[in-house]
């Protein structure tokens, strides 16, 4: 390179939030909370994870989760009120976060039933559990179907939506009964979702092998979801738990083991984590668990955090999901108006899985005759975790850009203003970028 300038970001240990990582964002522990009371009731003194955290007892968070019922979306067949849904989106923006969505088909309370008109075409309900309409002998695939494809066609690639639930069946969507349906159900209500959600990564419920078979078979970009992570005992005892006796093996026996390479892996507690620290399970086997099948996000339902497991929690969000940090920059420091700016770069990905978002890549200069925003060929979705990241590329200069001195600086942009851009483990973050040295232009 010519007139090569070569800098060593600083690497930081903070704790960092960033878009569809980490825990999901708990509202009722956020700003000004006189008194802070964890899930049982019980009042607990207060804390916060860092001193300029929004959130008491609980981690800053960039993510929210969000679930909208059928029967508030589709009002009539084939008529959808997609408010419902904003408004949430709208909410999870303003506290700056992205969106994990579920839509469900239903739930098991009278209110929670699927939509008026569907229930008008089939007033009886199944002596059955966790179903609410029988798939068998009703029009509910075909329904549930329509409006999957009805809802990617609207909102695949929204910016606001990290990821999405893969919902097939059951109560609140969480896939009770998949077992008894037909292949072809499956495979039916599935491909709406794999043929119309192309951008916006995808998650489905670890609960039978035949859905998970199906969307093997399909070689799509799933990952996976579980609920009731941190169980080690609460249903049977130490004859059986989900930690020991569910979770490592079907994540084998479902083949899901490498589905964090191509879409996230997200989990949400069994009970709260509050009741995990007064059964006396161990944090350090569950957290360990969730990094060996790369977690992305953890949803901890909006409640405390105990405090004695505050340095386990923070070492936890330090390697959920992805962490960049950037080792190594080297620049060109003089360019023509017109020519090539020449980088390469050393990179490490130190989080346990990658991102899956689409987020640019971006140089800018800005100087005092404007900003010049550069968009990288790289897609950084291919950034593994465990390995050495080596970026080179020249960037295009403006023909029109006046000559000057600028200041270099990096980003990955969200297109969001009030999420904001990812942060990286370096020192320097200012305005959703981060400065790398002057680059001057000349003219001529």
């Amino acid at each position: 390179m010519n007139k090569a300038v070569t800098v060593y970001p600083a690497i930081i240990d903070d704790l960092i939030t960033n878009p569809g990582i980490g825990f999901t964002t708990a509202p009722g522990l956020m700003s000004d909370v006189d008194d802070v009371y964890d899930n049982r009731g019980e009042q607990v003194e207060k804390y916060k994870f860092t001193q300029d955290s929004r959130t008491y007892n609980h981690p800053d968070s960039k993510v929210y989760f969000c679930s909208a019922r059928w029967r508030d979306v589709e009002v009539a067949k084939g008529e959808y009120r997609w408010e419902v849904l904003e408004q949430k989106l709208d909410y999870a923006k303003s506290l700056g976060c992205t969106a994990v969505v579920r839509c469900s088909p239903y739930a098991l309370n009278q209110e929670d039933d699927i939509p008026e008109w569907f229930r008008t075409e089939v007033p009886e309900e199944p002596e059955f559990p966790f179903w609410r309409v029988d798939p068998h002998t009703t029009r509910y695939v075909e329904y549930w179907s329509d409006f999957i494809s009805a809802f990617a066609e609207k909102y695949d690639g929204h910016p606001v939506i990290s990821s999405i639930d893969l919902t097939i069946v059951g109560a609140w969507g969480e896939g009770g009964g998949t077992e008894f349906l037909q292949p072809e159900s499956i495979q039916r209500i599935t491909d709406a979702y794999l043929d119309g959600f192309k951008t916006t990564p995808l998650q489905a419920l670890l609960h039978d092998p035949l859905s998970s078979r199906i969307i093997k078979d399909r070689r799509a970009k799933v990952g996976f979801r579980v609920d009731c992570l941190g169980d080690m005992g609460g249903f049977h005892g130490e004859e059986w738990s989900h930690m020991n006796d569910f979770y490592p093996q079907n994540i084998q026996n479902f083949q899901m083991a490498d589905a964090w390479q191509r879409a996230p892996i997200l989990f949400e507690a069994c009970w709260h984590m509050n009741d995990w620290h007064i059964q006396g399970w161990d944090i350090e086997y569950i957290i360990e668990e969730t990094l060996k099948w790369h977690i992305s996000s953890f949803n901890n339902k909006g409640t405390t955090v105990p405090e004695p497991w505050k340095d386990n929690i923070e070492r936890w969000l330090k390697k959920m999901g992805y962490r960049y940090e950037l080792r190594k920059f080297t620049y060109s420091s003089e360019v023509k108006a017109g020519g090539e700016l020449d980088i390469a770069s050393l990179w490490a990905n130190v989080g346990v899985a990658p991102i899956y978002n689409q987020y640019p890549l971006v140089l800018r200069l800005r100087g005092k005759n404007g900003i010049y925003t550069l968009y990288s060929k790289e897609d950084i979705r291919e950034w593994r975790p465990d390995e050495d990241i080596a970026w080179e590329e020249s960037f295009s200069i403006p023909s029109e850009a006046a000559a000057g001195e600028y200041m270099l600086e990096i980003g990955i942009e969200t297109g969001v203003k009030e999420i904001g851009n990812i942060k990286l483990a370096i020192e320097g973050y200012t305005d959703g970028y981060y400065p790398m040295g002057t680059v001057v232009i000349e003219r001529g």
